[in-house]
């Protein structure tokens, strides 16, 4: 075999693992960005593994965001091609790092997961093991002939998509954050029906008990029609108590106006609740639940779902909670009284104000890039229609 068609075999190859890698780059990166709240608790439980102490809940916020930015940026570097050099070294770095860390994981389970694609794919320790295994061997094929690149954009535009895409995965992090994840993925997302069989299936470690007789009333709180309010505080020492006024004024809204409420925690002894109550002036009564389940419900605490007839229609964070100017009415006759699916609308505006913007400064770059051939092309016709002159001009002398 001829040293070009090796080559021409190695290009192909090393392309494919280079387009894998920035895939998984990139889902890894948009899914941490899209859950960072689900990622700080996947953090803690390494935390709490490893044994190292406490860390601060906001230095987990920001190492979360920061491991968000670094994956979906090697990953967008990857699929355009740029900065080949140093990226193809980074990735291989990563990749040997998170597959010794897998490694562990596996063979001594500290966790039932990585949390690598968060609630969107969730492999076991053995299958994450097999699947960096794979993406080491892509990193290195990708390191040693990185050279061979097939690159997308020109050199002017690098910079500005490298920009772009760190600045929007920020932002996009911090919307998430404070607003909940704009794509959930969790078996508690809006339009979920809790009475179907399906949901049930899915959401099985969900229950909601009395904490006085100790009868699960989650069938109760479900089938129950019309409106109910869930407030979901999984400790009750650790909720922001910033938003205690707007929690207070909606539960005398739901019983001004005969809806259920319902406050789910796993705090269960007195002392703890005592103290909610004396720092808040809560009136509500307290139902247990799971603790990691009501983190999953919704990434907030507190948080609050309302159901219409066991359907969650809205979902709002601590710092999302309607205030007493949007409840001006009951629900029957509010905007937020109904069903409010925009799943489909959400992925639009991700289309909207990334895709958008990112082919905008590609089609420039590209555009760009055909006028400087052009201008190349224009040149070096000009430089040969010379050199013709040139030579008839001689031939005409001799």
């Amino acid at each position: 075999m001829d040293k070009g068609t090796k080559r021409n075999i190695w290009k192909v190859v090393a392309n494919i693992c280079r387009f894998l890698l920035a895939a998984v780059f990139i889902l890894s990166g948009f899914i941490k960005a899209n859950d960072p709240d689900g990622m700080v608790l996947k953090l803690h439980e390494y935390v709490v593994a490893s044994g190292v102490g406490y860390i601060p809940y906001l230095t987990l916020v920001i190492i979360a965001i920061i491991l968000a930015i670094v994956e979906f940026s090697i990953g967008v570097h990857l699929l355009f091609g740029m900065s080949h050099v140093i990226i193809s070294k980074i990735t291989l770095a990563f990749m040997l790092v998170m597959t010794l860390l897998t490694a562990y994981i596996w063979a001594f389970d500290p966790v039932p997961d990585c949390g690598c694609f968060g609630e969107v794919i969730i492999l076991s320790n053995g299958m994450t093991f097999a699947k960096n295994i794979l993406l080491l061997a892509a990193a290195v094929v990708n390191y040693k002939f990185c050279n061979l690149y097939i690159k997308l954009v020109g050199h002017n535009t690098r910079w500005l998509i490298t920009l772009f895409c760190m600045v929007y995965i920020f932002l996009y992090s911090i919307v998430c954050f404070y607003a909940l994840p704009w794509m959930d993925f969790s078996p508690y997302k809006m339009g979920t029906d809790l009475r179907s069989s399906e949901s049930r299936k899915a959401t099985s470690a969900f229950y909601i008990a009395d904490m006085e007789s100790g009868e699960d009333i989650t069938d109760e709180v479900i089938n129950r029609d019309g409106y109910t309010f869930l407030l979901t505080i999984p400790n009750l020492r650790y909720a922001d108590e910033g938003c205690v006024d707007l929690v207070n004024e909606i539960f005398e809204y739901s019983q001004n106006h005969g809806y259920g409420f319902y406050c789910l925690t796993a705090s269960i002894d007195p002392e703890t609740q005592e103290y909610w109550i004396d720092h808040t002036g809560a009136e509500y009564k307290f139902y247990e639940s799971d603790e990691s389940e009501l983190r999953t419900v919704i990434r907030s605490a507190p948080g609050l779902l309302l159901l219409k007839d066991g359907v969650i229609i809205r979902k709002w964070s601590n710092y999302m909670l309607p205030s007493e100017e949007r409840l001006t009415d009951r629900l029957e006759k509010l905007p937020i009284g109904e069903p409010h699916d925009i799943e489909g609308r959400k992925l639009i505006d991700l289309v909207m104000f990334f895709l958008l913007p990112l082919g905008l400064i590609i089609l420039i770059d590209r555009i760009g890039s055909g006028f400087s051939w052009y201008r190349h092309w224009r040149k070096k016709t000009r430089k040969l229609q010379l050199e013709n002159i040139k030579e008839q001009i001689s031939n005409q002398i001799k």
